[in-house]
């Protein structure tokens, strides 16, 4: 398993010319080996409105003033010129935050780690957000149907995937989550908004409009559940034809977005070229590069023989002693990730060592808190790159989510809190499943 020493991270702040946004604090960039950080910086500024609650044309118009702003304050010349974008499935509820915003930037004179320069896009994806609204019986993901994701490709990546029957998952089959598809097809769909950058095309319009080149590279990155919309994005660009240029891609934290024959088709589709600039062990493309002690992706792998580093069993223990809650909300999230008839198994990763928790935990609450951490600020420290953030201003129309809100904002650790705030459903719903017996998954 991968070190992280802590001379890889530097401390350096700068300021973003928005006065509504604080900016991105970012390392020492040196251009010759730390693409990635840049990257990487790109990814969480497309996470700068999932903190906070508010209309969808709130939220647009605050992301859409303040991100030129937090751009500009990564070295390499990005610009943005395409988006952003916020959607939200329940545009006029000011109560909760976007369920996407994605947007991509562009720079002329990119230093990649292999030493060469090139003109780069950044296809950046944020975190698909939960709403505290949702059922026990559902959710972010929705991991218990799947999309047959070659049919969907040879329908058309434009057309909305259909949701797989139970009975019509076959061995052999490459599935991914129907939430996944779902909200990929949303993101390459929906145009520009209004005064954003190439307002009234959509994200696949663009995509496809950027000519295949040797001198140009097409990046999708994104952290969380950004992390599996990223990759499964770009995989269904590039099999289905509609891009074929240089593709790379660059999750973070993202939990497994398919199943075994999606996670082949990736690698296949995505190898990872040997590093040749940097000694950082984030350094490698189409990885999806994770911190040990993060539970996100943990999910959503029910057979630990098949993936004995990633998998769900592996999540009540990760911070010491078992919480009886977790261990009961664990049970229950595989069950419903066996409904979809098949097997999550993880894309390629670079597992970072997270060291040991902090402290023993006795409460949900506490574990939630040890989680959160390890899945956002284990990532800031090591690339040395911090998530900006709104300054809220008397009778601002925007406000920030509660601790508990935030946590709904992540797989696993949303479904988590979102039980834990209703214990009487969620323990009527293991009972039930516990009734009907449940197979032993490890097989």
């Amino acid at each position: 398993m991968s070190q992280i020493q802590s001379d890889h991270v530097h401390d350096l702040e700068f300021h973003v010319p928005e006065s509504n946004t604080t900016g991105l604090e970012v390392g020492a960039l040196d251009e010759s080996c730390e693409v990635f950080k840049q990257v990487f910086a790109l990814s969480v500024a497309s996470n700068t409105a999932g903190n906070y609650k508010g209309t969808q044309w709130v939220l647009q118009k605050r992301l859409q003033s303040a991100l030129p702003g937090i751009i500009s304050t990564i070295s390499g010349q990005w610009g943005v010129v395409w988006g952003p974008a916020v959607w939200k499935a329940q545009p006029d509820n000011s109560a909760t935050g976007p369920d996407n915003s994605w947007f991509i930037a562009h720079s002329p004179n990119v230093i990649f780690d292999d030493g060469s320069t090139h003109e780069a896009y950044v296809v950046a994806i944020a975190g698909t957000a939960v709403s505290s609204t949702y059922d026990w019986m559902t959710e972010d993901l929705e991991v218990g149907s799947v999309v047959d994701f070659s049919a969907w490709l040879a329908s058309g990546i434009t057309q909305p995937p259909v949701t797989m029957k139970p009975e019509d998952v076959i061995p052999g089959g490459t599935y991914a989550a129907n939430g996944v598809s779902t909200a990929v097809h949303t993101l390459l769909t929906e145009p520009s908004p209004s005064d954003a950058a190439s307002m009234g095309l959509t994200l696949y319009e663009f995509l496809c409009g950027i000519p295949a080149s040797a001198s140009t590279r097409v990046v999708f990155t994104g952290h969380s559940l950004g992390g599996a919309l990223s990759p499964t994005m770009a995989l269904a660009l590039v099999k289905s034809r509609a891009m074929q240029g240089e593709v790379l891609v660059y999750p973070t934290a993202g939990p497994s977005p398919g199943n075994g024959s999606f996670a082949k088709l990736f690698a296949q589709t995505f190898p990872s070229p040997p590093n040749t600039g940097s000694d950082a062990e984030y350094a490698v493309w189409n990885i999806n590069i994770i911190n040990s002690l993060d539970i996100v992706p943990q999910a959503w792998c029910t057979r630990p023989k098949q993936s004995p580093a990633q998998n769900m069993d592996n999540i009540p223990p990760i911070y010491g002693p078992v919480i009886q809650f977790i261990a009961i909300a664990i049970f229950f999230l595989k069950f419903k990730a066996n409904l979809s008839r098949t097997v999550y198994i993880p894309l390629p990763s670079r597992i970072l060592s997270g060291g040991k928790p902090t402290s023993t935990h006795r409460h949900v609450l506490e574990f939630l808190r040890e989680a959160g951490e390890n899945h956002t600020t284990f990532y800031s420290k090591v690339f040395g790159v911090g998530f900006p953030e709104f300054v809220l201003k008397m009778g601002d129309k925007l406000k920030e989510k509660t601790e508990e809100e935030k946590f709904l904002g992540y797989p696993v650790i949303g479904d988590i809190e979102w039980g834990n705030e209703h214990r009487t459903e969620v323990e009527a719903a293991v009972t039930a499943v516990r009734a009907c017996g449940v197979p032993d998954d490890d097989q």
